[in-house]
């Protein structure tokens, strides 16, 4: 029996370095969240990559603009990439850092 992805809410994701890019509805439903309209959501929380695609800002370190110490402040107007992450798409180093994954790997491995 294949067990499903479940977040487990560990953050590791949230440190890693990479963009998370976000479509229009992305930046409406966070705008939306945060109380604040579009124009001034991108203005405080987005660069502009490549003059065409909005990116979260984020802290030197890596670390998303919105993970705190209990996790993150908009999981549930998270970004697409976000909520897709790790089943959607992922890197090689993945299953290194997020809790969620390993469990699943190690749930489905072949004994």
């Amino acid at each position: 029996m294949v067990e499903t992805f479940e977040c487990r809410r560990c953050g590791a994701c949230c440190k890693q370095p990479g963009f998370v890019y976000l479509s229009r509805d992305d930046a409406e439903r966070l705008a939306d969240f945060l109380h604040k309209d579009i124009y001034a959501f991108t203005e405080l929380y987005c660069l502009l990559m490549d003059r065409k695609h909005l990116a979260l800002r984020k802290h030197l370190d890596e670390t998303c603009l919105f993970f705190e110490s209990d996790g993150c402040a908009v999981y549930s107007a998270r970004p697409q990439q976000c909520r897709d992450f790790p089943l959607g798409w992922k890197t090689e180093r993945s299953a290194d850092y997020c809790d969620g994954l390993k469990l699943l790997l190690k749930r489905n491995a072949v004994p």
